[in-house]
């Protein structure tokens, strides 16, 4: 850390640089995965494309998450990788995760359990008020989660002497 800091590189640069690199082949795998199962699994276009913007949002969430806990909490006394998801940043950023897939699921479960139903029962299922809200209110849930803690884990690493 002490070799980053002490380098011309802009710790918010380095710290967005990060984000990306990780990102971005967990967001390629996430799609993929997705896609072919709703493929797979025969999904209406509204399935699809509920599944699809709901696994983007949170790849990009959990990984700011990871990334901004990190900073926050960094360890760097272990002797071994494989300590560092046992530490405080790493259980708090766990739960959290735990407590936001939680939070989208209740959003998304009722509109879409509603829409569900009106398709199996021969309606024309239309998107509605309610699930038009919870998808907004997953859209900024996910796009808080994405910020605030990069926020946090840079304003962390910028105060930290070394």
């Amino acid at each position: 850390m002490w070799l980053l800091r002490s380098s011309p590189l802009d710790l918010k640069a380095l710290l967005w640089s990060k984000y990306w690199t990780g990102t971005v082949p967990l967001l390629v795998v996430a799609v993929l995965i997705t896609f072919s199962t709703n493929v797979l699994l025969q999904a209406s276009p509204v399935m699809m494309a509920v599944s699809l913007g709901t696994i983007v949002l949170l790849t990009f969430a959990l990984s700011a998450m990871a990334l901004g806990f990190g900073a926050y909490f960094p360890r760097f006394d272990t002797e071994n990788a494989a300590q560092i998801p046992t530490g405080f940043g790493g259980m708090v950023f766990m739960m959290s995760a735990i407590v936001l897939l939680g939070v989208v699921m209740i959003l998304e479960a009722t509109p879409m359990l509603g829409f569900l139903k009106a398709q199996l029962q021969g309606y024309d299922p239309v998107p509605g008020p309610w699930m038009i809200g919870s998808l907004a209110g997953v859209v900024a849930i996910c796009i808080a989660a994405t910020i605030v803690p990069i926020r946090m884990g840079l304003r962390k690493v910028e105060g930290m002497e070394f």
